[in-house]
């Protein structure tokens, strides 16, 4: 099952649609290793090897797909990137 992933980069510098052939738990995985090497800084997310489709968006098609899938990410250097579920509210379920 193919994983979508808003990502952030660099704190709003620009926002991408990450598709992953992988399940989310794995590609979460493929992500951290890449970006836990120690000094990784990320200069273009399309070309660290991650595999599947990045697509740059606006801040608020990023945004309606965190909301959409429940999954964010950020992406800078070593210290600061991640992939996270969301705790997204979706209202009053009476």
């Amino acid at each position: 099952m193919m994983a979508t992933i808003p990502i952030e980069e660099e704190y709003g510098f620009r926002h991408w649609i990450w598709e992953t052939p992988d399940k989310f738990d794995h590609a979460r995985v493929r992500f951290e290793n890449v970006v836990e090497v120690p000094n990784f800084f990320c200069e273009n997310p399309v070309k660290l090897g991650l595999g599947g489709k990045w697509k740059q968006v606006e801040y608020e098609e990023y945004i309606a797909a965190a909301h959409k899938t429940g999954i964010s990410g950020h992406l800078h250097d070593s210290e600061d990137s991640y992939i996270i579920r969301l705790c997204v509210d979706k209202g009053n379920t009476k």
